[in-house]
């Protein structure tokens, strides 16, 4: 049993550890480069910047279903065969803070596209996913209470491979074998973005309340 003397000395170890993080981390993203990378559509009506401090993004290989499903909608309303869908069923995307995203011509062509809800779903978080009408190619997905956007680097210029990563999110959902079938997130640094992102979740060219086409997925069509 920790008695309360031992309770307090445990506390302030831990608080001591905490700054000590906290102050190395802000050490180690005082020198650390800002990376700027234009975005441009399929068809170059759509342009804009992503430009982050590499220690603040992160490069993802995303497997789960549900981006593999938006992603072959999004094509299929411009009747293309091409898609951002990798050879194992990942979209690759950077996440980075909403204030870090910049669109600079075409924001009247980039529309809204949302999960059609499960029947008798209540209380569903909604992933914004944004794409570009002018040419039917996916370009950012956020939700509106956080502070971070992942951008499809598909769209993104050579410098987006600058910043960190990537990793893989949900390769238990991956059309083949990746790498390793474990996640790469590191889990306190994702809570760290978390929090430190969370000041600018009302930041970025974000239109939350216009009119979004639906798409379903496997599993909702199941349940029709």
């Amino acid at each position: 049993m920790f008695t309360n003397h031992g309770m307090s000395s445990v506390a302030v170890v831990g608080a001591a550890t905490v700054v000590t993080m906290l102050a190395l981390r802000a050490l180690r993203r005082r020198w650390c480069p800002v990376i700027t990378s234009k975005l441009s559509c399929r068809c170059g009506k759509i342009q804009g910047e992503v430009s982050a401090i590499c220690q603040d993004s992160i490069r993802i290989n995303c497997y789960c279903a549900d981006c593999r499903e938006y992603a072959t909608f999004i094509a299929s309303l411009g009747n293309q065969d091409e898609t951002t869908i990798g050879e194992l069923g990942d979209n690759r995307v950077v996440q980075v803070c909403k204030s870090s995203l910049k669109i600079t011509q075409g924001q009247d062509l980039i529309k809204l596209a949302r999960k059609a809800a499960k029947p008798n779903a209540k209380g569903q978080i909604y992933m914004h996913r944004f794409y570009a009408s002018c040419c039917s190619v996916p370009l950012y997905n956020t939700v509106d209470f956080l502070g971070f956007v992942g951008v499809f680097t598909d769209f993104l210029d050579e410098r987006c491979k600058e910043y960190a990563g990537p990793v893989r999110m949900f390769p238990e959902e991956a059309l083949g074998t990746p790498a390793s079938p474990e996640a790469d997130v590191f889990v306190p640094d994702f809570l760290w973005k978390l929090l430190r992102y969370h000041w600018w979740r009302k930041c970025g060219p974000f239109d939350y309340k216009q009119e979004p086409v639906y798409w379903a997925t496997a599993e909702t069509k199941k349940q029709d």
